[in-house]
């Protein structure tokens, strides 16, 4: 009886702890020259890397949509539940969020790129997101989420991401509190 309660006694005391640690985050923080990130002394890197930046900064960020026959094969597969595959398709559906906006300048971006990694045909972005923290109604917190494309000839042919269906305990796009749109 004494070894039960002692063990109770521990497991409570470890959760208690752990759930302090878990309430206890440094933020994310994204790169101060994002641009910086997206190079490579490999030239297919490089080409790849590049091609992702525009996708980041021009498209996504800026929304100048009409540019993407530049950055996205016209198949491009789209591993997003909210979005159809093709490159229209993705244009269409993006191009009616937002008008288009100035393209940010090296140090501007309202996008906060952590990390940029290329192997072989494949590039991962890794962006700062600030969400909407359930445990504390009106606060917020950061995580990191990634993007990641694999690319054909220079253009994304293929795109990878957070994508979740609202409902049923996932909110749309991890309700974001004051993040850009995507």
């Amino acid at each position: 009886m004494k070894l039960r309660l002692t063990i109770l006694v521990m497991a409570s005391a470890a959760a208690m702890l752990s759930a302090a640690f878990l309430m206890a985050q440094d933020p994310v923080v994204g790169s101060p020259d994002p641009e910086s990130l997206f190079t490579s002394k490999d030239p297919k890197l490089n080409t790849n890397k590049q091609a992702t930046m525009h996708i980041v900064r021009d498209l996504l960020e800026a929304g100048h949509w009409d540019e993407a026959p530049k950055w996205l094969t016209e198949k491009y597969i789209q591993h997003n539940p909210c979005c159809a595959n093709g490159r229209q398709t993705v244009m269409d559906f993006f191009g009616k969020m937002a008008k288009p906006r100035p393209i940010p300048d090296r140090k501007s971006w309202a996008t906060k790129v952590v990390s940029v990694v290329a192997e072989g045909d494949l590039v991962t972005v890794g962006i700062v997101r600030e969400c909407a923290d359930p445990r504390n109604p009106g606060k917020t917190y950061t995580t990191t989420w990634f993007d990641m494309w694999r690319f054909v000839d220079g253009k994304a042919d293929e795109h990878w991401d957070f994508g979740t269906i609202a409902g049923q305990g996932n909110a749309p796009d991890c309700a974001r509190a004051g993040a850009p749109a995507k």
